[in-house]
């Protein structure tokens, strides 16, 4: 894998698209995000766990997605599958969509109607994203308003669309401006840089796409207009971040608290 810009984005062998949450609004140290992190190799899986202190790592991906997704996973339960408990890291399985194939490739083509251009199909993909997602993202919030949460990892296959919409849910609470939360969201165009010729190499040879190269360059990728797009349609559907937290996801009002607390200052757990 090429090397990758830092800050925010950290080499883990193995792992794409891997970078901690943080900056101006959201405090370092709490909060990972990246793609499938079940490729990483010994070194990648000691310096998260060493050099990192993740603890928790939260697999948002479906059954589909995981079985799919190669030997590791052969005759291993989904909801039980653990390649990170030899390096003291914990996995939760929290899918969003458990029997829906959700990938990057599976959004593109589940959404084709929308590639000519805008960013219309990205806000309706992550629109159904927050409508399946409270028990899955309840979950990881609730370990986030711990008093003393366990820094944590969250992913997806590509770590862009079900992560950046929980991500953007932290900067939302966290009070930071539209542009911030907009400009993170793309740096996923970096991070998936060397995983890009495959995705667009996959939806290419699909019918349904017929050569559109121009569309399928918008679906692989994470402009901030997109994201600036999605953070508008939660303001305006949802009430925002904190009411979608309490309504949608079961978080009281003091977890909230907690909540916000606790991803501003960069809470961590004792090394």
């Amino acid at each position: 894998m090429d090397s990758l810009p830092s800050p925010p984005f950290i080499e883990i062998p193995g792992i794409a698209n891997f970078r901690g949450v943080g900056g101006d609004h959201v405090g370092p140290g709490l909060v990972f995000r990246s793609a499938d992190p079940t490729k990483a190799t010994k070194v990648g899986l000691e310096k998260m766990r060493r050099d990192l202190g993740i603890r928790v790592i939260f697999d948002l991906r479906s059954a589909p997605e995981i079985k799919r997704d190669g030997p590791e996973w052969v005759g291993v339960d989904v909801d039980n599958a653990d390649v990170f408990e030899p390096y003291g890291m914990t996995r939760q399985w929290v899918p969003v969509f458990a029997e829906k194939d959700y990938g990057p490739e599976q959004v593109a083509l589940r959404y084709k109607e929308y590639t000519k251009s805008g960013s219309e199909g990205f806000v309706q993909a992550y629109r159904d994203i927050l409508l399946a997602a409270p028990s899955s993202y309840g979950t990881i919030l609730r370990h986030m308003a711990q008093p003393k949460p366990m820094p944590c990892l969250i992913h997806c296959t590509a770590g862009k669309d079900r992560t950046g919409v929980l991500v953007a849910l932290l900067f939302m609470l966290a009070d930071a401006p539209t542009k911030d939360i907009a400009e993170e969201y793309a740096l996923t165009d970096l991070g998936l840089a060397p995983m890009k010729p495959l995705f667009r190499e996959r939806l290419l040879q699909n019918p349904v796409f017929e050569g559109n190269t121009e569309g399928v360059e918008n679906m692989i990728s994470s402009k901030a207009e997109n994201m600036t797009a999605t953070v508008e349609m939660i303001i305006n559907e949802f009430g925002g971040s904190e009411v979608y937290i309490q309504k949608n996801c079961g978080l009281s009002e003091d977890e909230v608290k907690l909540l916000r607390k606790n991803i501003t200052a960069g809470a961590l757990a004792s090394m």
